[in-house]
């Protein structure tokens, strides 16, 4: 493999840095500056490595010598190699944003607003009626009966039968007594 010959370039923003690079204009204080001021920013970890990954590609640098800087600055948080390259494809396309595009998400179709009070009214009438009923009783699949009574209904099952998680001042009281 052979490449071109070897340039020493110098950092216009510091005089200490004399960096051995094969592309002249790619210098390492240049990244680190970039990033210390998008830190202080408080720019999200992975905009924020899209922004240095765009500003790499500009420069000339190969994804794999970007994944290697990458892992240097931010190393666990680092985003994956396959990660790197489609954005740094991407930018080599033309791209400018660097965020995520909006896309259109997959409706949900059995946890509904409507179903959430069905559940709640059957619960209501029988406190000892088992998600697998609930599930039979409304058809639909027995992970959404869950969510509706953990996370929206906000139930627990204590000795067979579903209790609220979060306790009302009426509870308090009768419990007091």
């Amino acid at each position: 493999m052979q490449h071109g010959p070897l340039k020493i370039v110098i950092c216009g923003r510091r005089q200490h840095c004399s960096k051995v690079i094969r592309q002249p204009g790619v210098c390492h204080c240049a990244v680190s500056s970039v990033v210390r001021k998008m830190s202080e920013a408080k720019v999200h970890v992975s905009v924020e490595q899209c922004i240095v990954i765009k500003f790499l590609k500009k420069e000339g640098c190969k994804p794999s010598e970007i994944c290697s800087r990458l892992k240097e600055q931010y190393g666990e948080k680092t985003l994956s190699n396959v990660s790197v390259y489609k954005w740094s494809s991407a930018f080599k396309k033309r791209r400018e944003t660097v965020e995520n595009e909006p896309h259109e998400r997959r409706p949900r179709t059995s946890i509904t607003v409507m179903n959430s009070i069905r559940v709640n009214a059957l619960i209501g009438e029988n406190r000892r009626i088992t998600a697998s009923e609930l599930s039979a009783i409304l058809n639909i699949s027995y992970g959404s009966v869950k969510t509706i009574i953990k996370q929206h209904l906000q139930y627990s099952k204590v000795c067979a039968r579903w209790i609220p998680r979060v306790l009302t001042d009426v509870h308090k009281s009768t419990r007091l007594q």
